[in-house]
């Protein structure tokens, strides 16, 4: 006859928290943060690039200079792909979660035979990159837009504000804003509670 098992007094192991990779695509400038929790494990923002490759924040201005924008969404994507097999050989499974943007309100009349126009490409470049991420990432998760990234700076982890970790992957945006690292933390993290 044996003897029951002894029951368990050790706490139970809490379950993993989900890596999750967030995207705040812009006109100028994408960033992308691997957040575990509420911890920013990893960051960059990448910007458009000449024909030369060097970085030019009015390369993406002509909305149909197709070339530009592919070396931009290039950048971008090969960014993310060595991010998302970082965060698979670290923390196993990560979902991969990028801002969406709606059909801008600028476009309709404001009264008086007046519109208030937003420029094309303010729109376009930012939904373009989203398309781009969702074929390489099918199963990208879609968050709607919502003031992401714009709370105070001191709400936010000590990653995310002043000088960045020095092991962060680049910050191109021209005068070292940290607002699109932190939209795509914010992007993480709503993401990280859908289904």
């Amino acid at each position: 006859m044996t003897s029951p098992a002894p029951a368990s007094t050790s706490t139970p192991v809490p379950a993993p928290k989900l890596a999750v990779i967030g995207i705040d695509p812009g006109a100028r400038w994408t960033a992308g943060v691997l957040r575990l929790g509420d911890h920013p494990v990893h960051g960059w923002t990448y910007g458009p690039v000449n024909r030369l490759g060097e970085l030019d924040a009015a390369a993406l201005d002509n909305p149909d200079d197709w070339a530009a924008f592919s070396r931009y969404a290039s950048r971008v994507l090969d960014a993310l792909g060595q991010l998302v097999t970082e965060a698979e050989q670290h923390h196993g499974a990560v979902r991969v979660a990028i801002e969406a943007m709606h059909v801008p309100v600028g476009w309709r009349s404001v009264g008086h035979g007046r519109y208030n126009r937003l420029p094309l490409a303010d729109w376009l470049t930012p939904t373009r990159m989203v398309a781009a991420v969702l074929g390489a990432y099918p199963d990208a998760r879609l968050v709607a837009p919502d003031n992401l990234g714009r709370r105070p700076a001191d709400d936010y982890p000590r990653e995310l504000r002043g000088a960045r970790p020095a092991d962060w992957g680049p910050g191109e945006a021209r005068r070292g804003e940290r607002d699109h690292e932190r939209a795509a933390y914010d992007v993480a993290g709503l993401a990280a509670g859908m289904p």
